[in-house]
């Protein structure tokens, strides 16, 4: 199989892989040795071949190719990832706030008898709160009180 790209088009594929290694591997402790990786060094051996020898670097030592400083560093790049952990940090905190939240009004037996249906209907007028809450004003209302809420034994 044979598939042919511009330069343009190649260099979105290396931003994608380059992307999505990120996201796969933001959190491993040995992100350099699964396929992910090998799909990226793999498509960067590429990178020269359609004149994006900016875009690479390549390690003599390992013998493999590797997104450049100045790639890593693009603009556009760390504002899709930023944007990324952004609304993936709000959204987690929303729904773990809302979590809490239905725990000390209903507890934890109330919740588990439940159907789907009225567990999201009711989840969703905290979640609706956050939401407001953190579209209005961020997080600079955000604060961690020491007392631990009480949760209601139902």
């Amino acid at each position: 199989m044979k598939i042919n790209f511009t330069k343009e088009q190649f260099e979105t594929l290396l931003k994608t892989v380059y992307l999505g290694t990120w996201l796969a591997n933001a959190y491993d402790d040995d992100p350099e040795t699964n396929d992910f990786f090998d799909l990226q060094r793999y498509l960067f051996g590429f990178a020269n071949d359609f004149g994006l020898q900016d875009c690479v670097d390549y390690d003599e030592e390992n013998q493999a190719y590797y997104p450049s400083a100045a790639f890593e560093e693009d603009e556009d790049l760390n504002e899709l990832i930023e944007r990324y952990d952004d609304n993936t940090f709000l959204e987690k905190l929303i729904f773990n706030l809302a979590g809490r939240d239905m725990l000390i009004k209903h507890g934890e037996k109330a919740i588990e008898k439940m159907s789907d249906e009225q567990f999201f209907k009711e989840e969703e007028a905290f979640v609706e709160k956050y939401r407001q809450e953190f579209a209005k004003n961020g997080i600079k209302n955000l604060t961690v009180s020491p007392a631990k809420p009480r949760i209601v034994k139902k």
